[in-house]
């Protein structure tokens, strides 16, 4: 049949048959991947909205239930220097470690940029007695929470009996039971 035309009356049927053709495909292939473009578009961008999770209250008491209880582990009472120095000493005497306790002066104005009270304590023992008491305390309650730790290696001074010995020095920091500073979201 094609060979009934002309070259000239091909060429005008060219036209009208790739517009058929691109009809065809259009039906057949592409608006569907069309259409699942357009949903995907839209099912992301609900989805970016509805996983928000600043907006999510599930998540906000989660937060704020895991924000309580860092801040519990942080509260102490009035009494914490001395439950601090009992506690620890006791530990220390347990693992054969020595302590030295030197009570920090309070401030008479408060420093803006630190929260609560700090205390250090200094343990004398080989390393490995040291990162004992370290996990031992990390694990108590009601005497603050580590927040620094320093580690010397032993010098080699044959007058002193603590040169022989590693040092550890620790430093706890606590929440003043009388300020308790409130949580924001």
């Amino acid at each position: 049949m094609l060979n009934r035309f002309s070259y000239i009356q091909k060429n005008k049927l060219l036209l009208p048959v790739f517009g058929i053709g691109l009809l065809l495909c259009w039906f057949l292939a592409f608006n569907k991947t069309f259409d699942a473009v357009k949903l995907n578009n839209k099912l992301s961008e609900e989805s970016k909205l509805g996983s928000d999770i600043s907006f999510n209250p599930t998540y906000v008491q989660r937060k704020l239930a895991a924000l309580d209880k860092i801040l519990k582990g942080y509260k102490v009472t009035e009494d914490w220097n001395d439950k601090l120095w009992i506690q620890s000493s006791a530990i220390a005497a347990r693992q054969n470690v020595g302590v030295d306790f030197v009570l920090n002066k309070l401030q008479a104005e408060a420093d803006s940029t630190s929260a609560g009270m700090t205390q250090s304590l200094y343990f004398y023992s080989n390393y490995v007695q040291l990162v004992k008491l370290v996990d031992t305390l990390e694990s108590l309650n009601g005497i603050g929470k580590i927040s620094a730790l320093q580690v010397k290696a032993p010098k080699a001074d044959p007058t002193d009996e603590k040169s022989k010995k590693c040092v550890l020095r620790l430093d706890f920091r606590a929440l003043d039971p009388s300020s308790s500073p409130p949580i924001s979201q």
